[in-house]
């Protein structure tokens, strides 16, 4: 048993477009999970350079 396999004009079609969907699914893949690493790693920065608030502040006031 012999199977001739031809690349017709509609098989190359469907080729070209199934890689350039999978690489725009990549990129924005890649786009996402840069977002969040970048979010997290802001979220990092920003708690470690803020000052800490002292105790006596972060306590609520007597009432006499």
């Amino acid at each position: 048993m012999e199977y001739r396999f031809s690349l017709t004009p509609r098989l190359a079609a469907i080729g070209a477009f199934a890689c350039v969907a999978l690489l725009v699914l990549l990129f924005a893949l890649g786009f996402v999970l840069g977002l969040r690493m970048g979010d997290s790693a802001t979220a990092t920065t920003e708690a470690a350079t803020q000052p800490a608030a002292p105790a006596a502040a972060a306590a609520p006031a007597e009432a006499s």
